[in-house]
């Protein structure tokens, strides 16, 4: 499951216009920004800024830009971006097998894939903002430790089976507005497609309801399937797990991976506290996020 650089290259030089041999003083760069800025306490992982560099094409005002929003959001998302404690709750919701990635990418030089069975939350203990808390938590993950997620991107299948009326209200405007900001705006890594499988017909209302709040033009491809072997069309098996009738490893060996992934970043979430903007500090105009307001036009997404 481990990630590669050597196939990598010139994607990323195509794709992230990265120059590798100006690399480390670009980081430097940041490193140098995020020390001598008082509003921000930020993270200089030097992996993680390689990420958020990827994201942005190298440009660095883009690249401060998005660094800035992703500490800033915290402020008016902590639902989702504080309290990222490995801890017993957290694993065992993870082990139910909300999120999946599987163990190799969509090809040597292609895209990370990453799974979503929203089915499997367990609503009594839990809710989608924890799912989605895990969720940002493992993308952070693979930001830190996969090049091809920072370099070609993520595909992400939701797998909508099972998902009943009840757990469908509970994805609310509020937390789809700043879920979007946040993959939008703030993430360092990008989405290049996003597929929804196995949607229930009563559910197509609610579905409609909840992507009105989200931009008529995505950044990234979306598309709804009636079947799932619709997928098919636009990603090869090999890319899903045996369970989804794929060649990429099976469920529970991902879990495994991805749980001692999580065990070994304990003490990296347990420090997320301290990382956030100050705005009382901030130099120059504020962050709109601030006063909770949250940019863009939102209005219904039409879907074939």
């Amino acid at each position: 499951m481990v990630c590669g650089r050597s196939h990598l290259e010139a994607t990323a030089q195509a794709e992230c216009n990265e120059n590798i041999a100006a690399n480390e003083a670009l980081i430097a760069t940041l490193q140098t920004w995020i020390t001598k800025s008082p509003h921000l306490s930020a993270r200089t992982n030097e992996q993680l800024l390689l990420s958020f560099l990827r994201r942005c094409r190298f440009s660095l005002e883009e690249t401060k830009r998005r660094i800035d929003n992703y500490y800033a959001l915290r402020g008016v998302f902590p639902e989702v971006l504080c309290d990222r404690q490995v801890n017993e709750a957290l694993l065992t919701q993870f082990q139910r097998g909300i999120h999946i990635i599987p163990a190799r990418p969509l090809s040597a030089m292609g895209p990370r894939v990453i799974i979503s069975q929203f089915s499997k939350i367990d609503t009594k203990k839990s809710n989608p903002r924890e799912a989605f808390k895990l969720l940002f938590m493992l993308l952070e993950l693979l930001a830190l430790e996969c090049d091809n997620a920072s370099v070609a991107g993520l595909f992400y299948v939701i797998d909508a089976r099972d998902v009943n009326m009840e757990q469908m209200l509970q994805y609310d405007p509020f937390l789809l507005k700043k879920t979007f900001a946040l993959v939008d705006q703030c993430l360092p890594l990008r989405f290049v497609e996003v597929h929804m499988i196995n949607m229930r017909r009563e559910g197509q209302a609610i579905f409609n309801f909840v992507t009105s709040f989200l931009p008529p033009k995505l950044p990234w491809k979306f598309v709804v399937h009636k079947k799932a072997e619709d997928l098919y069309e636009h990603l090869p098996r090999e890319a899903m797990t045996i369970e989804y009738g794929g060649t990429n490893g099976y469920q529970a060996e991902a879990l495994d991976y991805w749980k001692q992934k999580l065990n070994e970043y304990q003490q990296y979430f347990a420090e997320d506290a301290q990382f956030c903007t100050n705005e009382k500090l901030r130099v120059g105009l504020a962050n709109s996020w601030a006063a909770g307001e949250l940019s863009g036009s939102f209005r219904k997404l039409e879907v074939d």
